[in-house]
């Protein structure tokens, strides 16, 4: 395999132990914060210690100064220790729980989530893709062997990826929507874009209000990929929950738009109405377990 970027030590049970992009990112600000309190804290209890030291050497009958200059040497141990005893206590108990796990790779995991990652594989595809031709009326797509599956998408795709960890092709970043995907997500895969290719789009959530944009820039662009044998698929924006639960109104009509809007070279999947069916659980709302990640996969799989 060849990859764009190398994120070979963030493991899928990481991922897993984290939830999201967005827990590991916030124990990477507290792990920011605790170093610069190591570093800025002594710092400046040094300097107040020395200040009171010299006033109580020009004053040595000042009693007032000695309390202070041993607070000082207490907060100067204190604030140098605490971040130190907190990431050995991490670094013990990575592989008992899932903070310490998280905490000791919250930076890579959130790298991980920013940066756009293009996998091209061997082609490999999990047995369920069924080979042989047919038409699918409903659509008027026809189906044959499909040999590669391309997945473009956002921080959920990621996520999907970190989970299932197959030899798909790969084109997702975190927080990105239609223009990241017209100038670098689709740009990143085009070669992989041939007979044999299911081009399978999973965006939409990060930008709901941009529906018509989609659909004009989907259908104008169908026929360039038909014509080089691919196959093509839009993937509903899946439901959220929790604080996100009011984004679900217009992920539902974000859906319906694109559904009645398509070009019928294009199938839609359906997944957002399948999780409300079968059940999904979030991590914090707007980005999935891996069981979840696992259920939304194998749908897409069942319905190339």
């Amino acid at each position: 395999m060849f990859y764009l970027l190398d994120y070979e030590r963030v493991s899928s049970d990481i991922i897993e132990a984290c939830g999201s992009v967005g827990i590991a990112g916030l124990l990477n600000i507290v792990k920011t914060v605790l170093s610069m309190i190591q570093i800025i804290g002594p710092i400046l209890c040094m300097v107040a210690l020395a200040i009171n030291f010299i006033k109580l050497m020009t004053n040595p009958e000042e009693k007032k100064y000695k309390p202070i200059i041993k607070n000082c040497i207490m907060a100067l141990v204190i604030l140098f220790m605490v971040p130190f005893i907190v990431n050995l206590v991490m670094s013990l108990a990575d592989k008992s729980f899932n903070l310490a796990k998280c905490w000791n790779n919250a930076e890579a995991v959130v790298e991980l989530g920013k940066e756009s990652e293009y996998v091209n594989t061997s082609g490999k595809t999990p047995q369920s893709i069924i080979s042989g031709s047919t038409t699918n009326g409903s659509t008027g797509q026809t189906t044959g062997a499909i040999n590669s599956v391309i997945f473009v998408g956002d921080s959920r795709t990621v996520g999907m990826k970190n989970i299932v960890g197959t030899d798909d092709v790969w084109s997702c970043k975190g927080s990105m929507g239609l223009n990241w995907m017209k100038s670098t997500g689709i740009p990143n895969i085009e070669s992989e874009i041939k007979e044999g290719a299911a081009l399978v789009i999973l965006m939409g959530v990060n930008d709901l209000y941009q529906v018509d944009n989609y659909i004009s820039y989907l259908n104008d662009n169908i026929t360039s990929w038909t014509n080089s044998g691919a196959k093509v698929y839009f993937v509903s924006v899946n439901p959220t929950e929790g604080s996100y639960a009011h984004m679900n109104d217009d992920i539902d009509s974000f859906n319906q738009t694109i559904k009645s809007n398509l070009n019928s070279a294009i199938k839609y999947i359906d997944c957002n109405s399948h999780l409300k069916s079968v059940g999904y659980q979030t991590t914090d709302g707007l980005h999935y377990t891996a069981d979840t990640y696992r259920e939304i996969y194998n749908y897409i799989y069942q319905n190339l």
